[in-house]
């Protein structure tokens, strides 16, 4: 949508857009000052109250000095002559951006200095109209338009917070589907592996060689895993994806058959999981000697995935959390999946997600 690129945009180009909104404001209070022949008071106070907005979430508690200074002068040298300015609106702007964007000491001020304001406005405006009841009204009017500046930049700031820590939770939960998809499916290959070897002597050089790979790549994909929850040490190993799959089925009882496709990266490290934690549930469910035959294709626009096996069937792994993190993740891209029994014995892991 347009709206959402613009939006984003403007989220990573903050002081780009606060210096546009300044000039707009300029230009719109220059205008109107030229159509109402303005002495040369007014255009020198809208300046000087507006170009401080330029750094009012860069610097918010700046912003709002600057613009109570401003202010003040206004109201002591020009408030029987000029008087009120559009560019007024300065105070508000910075008030909210106080209240929004600065530390705890500027929100308070912000309000104060605001309210401040609105009485000295009432006692100074209207100029044409000199009673009680005008001059109260004002600043009752000014007054409220202060603390609604202050209280919609108070909601900004809780909204922002609450954001944040639903991003940390999410980053959270994905990252403990990560460890647990590695962890499972890597303690499961080595059981396999290492009762395979105990049972059956002459495969123990190739049980302890599968034991040995599994375990090398579980541990580096530990410490991929772990090195994003370091703000000083990112990742920057590619992804997981479609071209990592048959290291999965490398050394188990299990077939690969894909079609040869291009995904993004997220949907190709999401079809990695899934088809990781369904051969970790055919290791774990399916009993001894069954085999797995993964299938990875496009079909109508989708990308489909199927792990089958001839084993037992899905038994308790229908419910567990793997079965929930494999949800979420085909969930992300309009997907999903099921696990159900399988026609003539075993389990059948179906999942799609939209390509």
């Amino acid at each position: 949508m347009i709206g959402d690129r613009i939006e984003a945009w403007s989220r990573s180009h903050r002081p780009a857009v606060d210096l546009i909104v300044t000039a707009a404001l300029l230009v719109v209070t220059a205008v109107f000052a030229l159509s109402v022949h303005a002495p040369a008071e007014h255009f020198l106070f809208s300046g000087l109250l507006l170009l401080p907005l330029a750094v009012r979430r860069s610097r918010p508690a700046l912003c709002l000095l600057l613009v109570a200074v401003v202010a003040l002068a206004q109201w002591l040298t020009v408030r029987d002559t000029v008087g009120a300015l559009p560019a007024d609106v300065a105070v508000l702007l910075a008030v909210h951006a106080a209240a929004a964007y600065g530390p705890r000491w500027a929100r308070g001020v912000g309000l104060g200095a605001g309210l401040v304001g609105a009485v000295l406005g009432g006692v100074a405006w209207p100029q044409l109209v000199d009673t009680l009841v005008a001059h109260v009204a004002i600043g009752s009017a000014l007054a409220a338009a202060v603390v609604a500046a202050w209280a919609v930049g108070t909601l900004h700031r809780i909204r922002q917070a609450a954001e944040r820590e639903l991003a940390v939770l999410a980053e959270r939960q994905r990252i403990a589907r990560e460890m647990h998809d590695v962890v499972a499916h890597s303690l499961a290959v080595v059981i396999a592996q290492a009762d395979g070897g105990r049972y059956v002597p002459g495969n123990a050089v190739a049980a302890l060689g599968a034991i040995s790979a599994h375990a090398r790549q579980a541990l580096g994909e530990t410490r991929r895993i772990l090195g994003v929850l370091r703000a000083d040490q990112q990742s920057l190993e590619p992804a997981l994806g479609l071209a990592d799959l048959a290291t999965l089925v490398d050394g188990l009882e299990a077939s690969l058959t894909m079609d040869d496709l291009e995904v993004e990266p997220g949907v190709g490290l999401a079809a990695y999981r899934i088809v990781q934690e369904g051969l970790t549930n055919v290791l774990k469910h399916a009993g001894p000697g069954a085999r797995a035959e993964v299938t990875v294709r496009r079909t109508a626009g989708w990308l489909e995935i199927l792990v089958a096996d001839d084993g037992r069937g899905p038994g308790d792994g229908a419910g567990g959390l793997g079965l929930i993190g494999m949800r979420e993740r085909a969930a992300a891209y309009g997907g999903s999946v099921e696990l159900t029994a399988r026609a003539g014995g075993g389990s059948l892991l179906m999942a799609r997600m939209s390509l």
